[in-house]
């Protein structure tokens, strides 16, 4: 056993190295969309897929070493025919009969074939039918040599040919069953070659297209042997498809022709046919349909039926009552097979293959008229199964997860024989329950279509709930698969060791009558020499057999093993020396049978890929579960068992299209069933919410009747593993309240608090991150462009009002008109912008914006120097900061506005200019971040080189790097704003002139002038006076003012007169001394009153400070407070523009 796993290990690091060798090609694969599928993707997405099973590499030969040479032939002719059958058997279920039923499968029965289509169909899957051909004829030679054999066997008269001399009554089951097998693969490829008549089809087109080219063959680049192996196979398969594959073999092979002749006069080989029928269909029909069912035991059931017709044509006797009345049981019980999801009709069999001289047969007769009666019984039966085991078949698969899962323990437990025994009898068990549902599902839904019988919705629900079932015990299965196969030496071991037990005695019983009768033959006591040879004989090979089944059971418990073991048990049961329980011998054959197999026993009973051919009900499947919240976790299994469909399309290797149109069904099933219908209810409750809120008693809601389901739980599921993509349903919930919000709200904007309260609501109960509700008043794209703000800015920085902390943009409302929406401008809208019209645009509003911030300063210069020339009265604005301070709060502009006014206009314009240009780079930046994506480290067309792909494809990867280096051109020349600051104030010279040296001296006029501006006009405000101008936010003045600071090189000078630092001061010594004042002058006034209650009445009218000095206060503290916001705006200012 050591060095069976060593060789499995090697073979693991072998398989390992290959793949990792073929990365090349994995890499090629995904050159293009990495989220398709190749068109011949492999079964399984795993590179490396564990599968264990017991493999006996010795020869026959070698393993049956005995001294008894005549006896050990016999066995391994036998078990040599089994063997070969059995793995030829099992290579054709799983590679075969599949590609066989998809052959020229297409998405729709309706879609019609261009011409050549059914011959390149043909020619692509050549190889399919050449191993077709090899497989039937590799197994109409197998079956011939078995059958020769066992008509030698059972023909002989000599009763001194050994070893048959000491058989008393020879029964090979195993033989005959191994023939049946055999037998019942041709009898499947009948009914799939029957079912699809694409085959004939396209094998009659290929045939006609071949003969045309071996006339002109010269023309074609083929070789003479090439076409001849062609002709010979599709020749072949023209023969086989005259009559069937069935009927073939027992008429027409060559090989077989002599072989039926002796077979036809052999009465004992017939009898022993139907001794092994009846022995056979004995013990499955007392197992049908109970819990002690085996996964095989259907199976079996085709081949005894096929090893049945087979000796109806061998023989005209009729059989047995017996056994007829076994065979009218047996199609009562099971009139019809699913063999690889494919329905096979038990009854049509027999009347199709059996031979015409039976047709007057009354039990054929019978069978023929009853067969739809016998279907309809069969539905019913199954209905009345399904409800009286139903509940059951949910207890015990509860029962079994949570046994199953604690009965796995760690590999240091796995020596006790306790719980191997424990996890024997689980592991069948399970293997059962899912073939029984299985067997039910699939049954019941084909039954339906095929009656037409509608299905009720209560049936339809538990139908769903055995699909998940079905799923939920192959996830167990996988979960523990490497326990199972940890354990799965030792399980073996423990098999072996009872059968063991029940032939050892027998051994030792044997050997000590062999000891016994050597010790009669020395002390010369003779009384019959005939039967002592004879008893001897028997003896001997009995003692020789069971040394034989000792030796199979020494190795690791293979199918091989196992099959030679069987013929032995047979051989030693046909001579009748000893008294073995034989019954219990096979059962435990059996069990350990389906126990090394399980691996492949499993995945046959939990695969639902006969699903597919029911795709029709997915919908209501789907909506079914998503219906009833609670069932909402089954989602999963459900995509799970219908997906199951694509590895059965991956295995019959149908066109990419027919596989991409079954994965758009199950993805639209998803979508249409499941994630539609759950968006529509959140966005029916979120407004339910809502609209409760605003408006009372309009919605009306009683739970007793709607009930109340927690939509909560539909989001919290993970995303949806479909075999080809995963689908997250919260992002799908997202993306439909994104779009459903915005196409809502963009239009009318009356009800914009209602949606803004939908997407809070959207986050705090289902916890979804939803975009901001977007309202077109604010956008750009709508009101105005870059474009045609670049062209006039003079008219935007004067029509527009800079916000420095928002980043906006608000719209200056013109003398006499009054609006109820002010037209904003920010980030997003510039964002949205670039998207549209591309980065160009920016750069060259760039170029625009400096050529006007230019002409501005040239403007302020002009404006400067005519006032230091022309205006005597500069000495007032340049005068000393303190006087300036000192008259702060009284300080009149009416003789200065002449002056003061256009400085602030130019200063407000380069404010706006200096925030448009901010907000165009942060758009911009916004947007190349919405855009951006992983970067590579090298281009397109190095990495292709690389991959070493074809030159188209290197030409494409140069077009594609060329328009990636001209799309993010832009972004290469985009420059940051403390660039753009840094890189104008190089570059003008207005900092070098005379006249604007002095410049720090007028700011503190500036801010004097617009505070005195903003006091009058929130004065008026509050005595309800009309205002001629609207109130705005100066920001862009103060930011006009930071530049031309930084411009002209006078930040420091400006901090050195440290001015709002001496007007603060001002300020309070001046609020200081008015409240001294006014509260001197209050205590002169009580006291020339005289009592206390003339006091109390002069206070309570009164107040104590007189209303002059309190209006001065009240000026002061609003001049404080106005100039505290003005030195917080140029701060910002200036930090920005740093």
């Amino acid at each position: 056993m050591a060095s069976q796993l060593l060789e499995q290990q090697e073979k693991l690091r072998r398989a390992v190295d290959e793949w990792r060798t073929g990365s090349h090609d994995l890499l090629r694969d995904l050159a293009g969309d990495p989220f398709s599928i190749p068109s011949f993707a492999p079964t399984t997405t795993d590179p490396i897929r564990l599968f264990v099973c017991p493999i006996e590499h010795s020869q026959l030969s070698t393993i049956l070493r005995s001294d008894n040479v005549s006896l050990s032939k016999f066995v391994s002719v036998f078990s040599y025919d089994c063997i070969e059958i059995s793995n030829l058997s099992n290579s054709a279920s799983k590679r075969l009969f599949r590609q066989l039923q998809l052959f020229g499968h297409r998405s729709s029965p309706q879609e019609v074939l261009l011409e050549g289509e059914p011959q390149k169909a043909f020619g692509e899957s050549l190889s399919l039918f050449i191993e077709l051909y090899e497989t039937t004829i590799r197994m109409a030679e197998l079956l011939g040599n078995l059958l020769q054999q066992l008509n030698s066997v059972y023909s002989i008269g000599d009763k001194n040919v050994r070893p048959l001399n000491s058989i008393k009554n020879l029964m090979l089951r195993t033989a005959f069953e191994a023939l049946g097998e055999g037998l019942a693969v041709f009898l499947v490829l009948d009914e799939i070659i029957k079912q699809n008549e694409h085959i004939k089809n396209y094998l009659s087109s290929f045939s006609r297209m071949l003969s045309k080219v071996k006339l002109e063959i010269d023309t074609f680049d083929i070789t003479v042997e090439d076409i001849d192996l062609l002709d010979q196979v599709v020749v072949h398969f023209e023969k086989l498809l005259e009559v069937n594959f069935f009927k073939w073999l027992v008429y027409k092979e060559s090989s077989w022709l002599g072989i039926m002749q002796q077979v036809k006069g052999n009465k004992k080989f017939i009898d022993g046919c139907f001794s092994c029928i009846h022995d056979g269909l004995v013990d499955i029909l007392l197992r049908l349909d109970t819990w002690k069912e085996l996964p095989v035991d259907r199976l079996k059931i085709l081949q005894h039926m096929a090893l049945f017709i087979f000796s109806t044509h061998v023989s005209d006797v009729i059989p047995e009552k017996k056994l007829v009345k076994m065979l009218l049981d047996m199609l009562h019980l099971s009139p019809l097979l699913y063999i690889r999801g494919k329905r096979i009709m038990l009854v049509d069999v027999l009347k199709e293959q059996s031979p015409s001289s039976l047709s007057s047969w009354l039990f054929l007769r019978e069978a023929i008229r009853d067969r739809n009666l016998m279907i309809n019984n069969y539905l019913k039966r199954l209905n009345d199964i399904h409800s009286r085991d139903w509940q059951t078949i949910k207890d015990t698969l509860s029962c079994w997860v949570a046994s199953f899962h604690s009965t796995v323990h760690p590999v240091a437990e796995l020596l006790s024989e306790g719980w191997l025994r424990i996890h024997q009898k689980k592991t069948i068990q399970g293997l059962v329950v899912a073939s029984r549902l299985q067997l039910l599902i699939q049954s019941i839904l084909d039954l339906h279509a095929l009656l037409e019988v509608p299905i009720k919705r209560e049936k339809l629900k538990s139908l769903c709930h055995m699909i998940i079932s079905l799923k939920v015990l192959e996830q167990t299965f996988q979960t523990k698969g490497s326990d199972m196969i940890k354990s799965l030496p030792h399980t073996i071991n423990i098999i072996q060791a009872d059968l063991e037990q029940i032939i050892l005695p027998s051994k030792d019983m044997l050997q000590i009558e062999v000891d016994k009768r050597s010790q009669i033959n020395q002390l010369g006591f003779f009384s019959s020499l005939t039967r002592r040879k004879e008893t001897d004989t028997r003896l001997t090979d009995s003692l020789s057999l069971v040394h034989m089944l000792l030796q199979m059971l020494q190795g690791g418990g293979s199918h091989k093993r196992q099959l030679i073991f069987l013929n032995i048990l047979d051989v030693l049961q046909s001579i009748g020396y000893l008294n073995i329980d034989f019954t219990r011998v096979r059962k435990l054959t059996s069990k350990l049978w389906t126990l090394v197999g399980f691996q492949a026993i499993s995945s046959a009973v939990v695969d639902s890929s006969f699903l597919y051919w029911r795709r029709e009900m997915m919908g209501s499947l789907f909506s079914m579960v998503y219906v009833e919240v609670g069932r909402f976790s089954w989602l999963q299994y459900l995509i799970d068992a219908f997906s199951d469909g694509l590895k059965l399309l991956k295995l019959g290797q149908v066109g990419k299209h027919t596989l991409e149109a079954y994965q758009n069904e199950i993805e639209y099933g998803v979508k249409n069933e499941i994630i539609i219908p759950l968006c529509r209810d959140i966005e029916n409750d979120l407004r339910l919410h809502v609209h409760s809120t605003y408006f009372k008693g309009s919605v009306v809601v009683n739970p007793t009747k709607t009930g109340v389901r927690n939509l909560a739980w539909y989001l919290a599921i993970k995303p949806l593993h479909l075999s080809f993509k995963f689908i997250d349903i919260s992002s799908h919930v997202e993306n439909y309240l994104n779009s459903a919000f915005y196409n809502h709200s963009t239009m009318p904007t009356y009800d914009r608090k209602i949606y803004l309260e939908m997407q809070l609501l959207a986050e705090l109960k289902y916890g979804l991150m939803l975009d901001d509700v977007y309202f077109v008043g604010n956008s750009m794209v709508h009101d105005i462009g870059i474009n045609e703000t670049v062209q006039d800015l003079c008219a935007f920085t004067k029509n527009y009002t800079y916000n420095i902390i928002k980043q906006v943009f608000i719209d200056k409302i013109p003398k006499g008109k009054n609006r109820k929406n002010l037209r904003l401008i920010g980030v997003e809208d510039i964002t949205h912008s670039v998207s549209i019209h591309g980065l160009q645009v920016i750069y060259k509003a760039s170029d625009s914006i400096q050529k006007f911030l230019e002409q501005m300063f040239t403007n302020l210069s002009q404006l400067l120097k005519n006032k230091c020339r022309t205006d005597s009265s500069n000495d007032y604005i340049l005068k000393n900061n303190k006087e300036i301070v000192s008259r702060l709060p009284f300080l009149k502009q009416d003789h200065e506005a002449s002056f003061l006014e256009p400085l602030n206009v130019i200063m407000s314009q380069i404010g706006n200019a200096l925030g448009l240009v901010r907000i165009l780079l942060a758009g911009s930046s916004r947007h190349i971040c919405n855009i951006s994506r992983p970067t590579l480290d090298m281009s397109f067309e190095e990495s292709y080189q690389k991959l070493g792909l074809a030159d188209e494809i290197l030409e494409a990867g140069r077009v594609m790097d060329k328009a990636i280096a001209e799309k993010y051109e832009p972004v290469a020349r985009m420059e940051s704003f403390s660039d753009f600051i840094n890189r104008f104030v190089k570059e003008h010279p207005f900092g070098t002139e005379d006249h604007a040296k002095d410049l720090s001296q007028i700011v503190p006029s500036i801010i004097v002038n617009l505070v005195s501006a903003q006091v009058r006009y929130k004065d008026n405000l509050l005595l309800d006076h009309d205002s001629e101008n609207t109130l705005y936010m100066h920001d862009s003045l103060f930011m006009g003012v930071a530049f031309a600071l930084k411009v002209s090189a006078q930040e420091s000078s400006f901090d050195d007169l440290n001015w709002f630092g001496s007007a603060r001061k001002s300020l309070e010594e001046r609020i200081s001394s008015l409240e001294l004042t006014g509260s001197s002058k209050a205590q002169d006034t009580n006291s020339r009153v005289g009592s206390s209650l003339a006091r109390w009445k002069l206070w309570s009218q009164t107040s104590p400070i007189p209303l002059e000095i309190q209006k001065g206060l009240d000026e002061c503290i609003k001049y404080q407070k106005e100039i505290e916001l003005v030195e917080y705006v140029l701060n910002a200012a200036r930090a920005f523009i740093s």
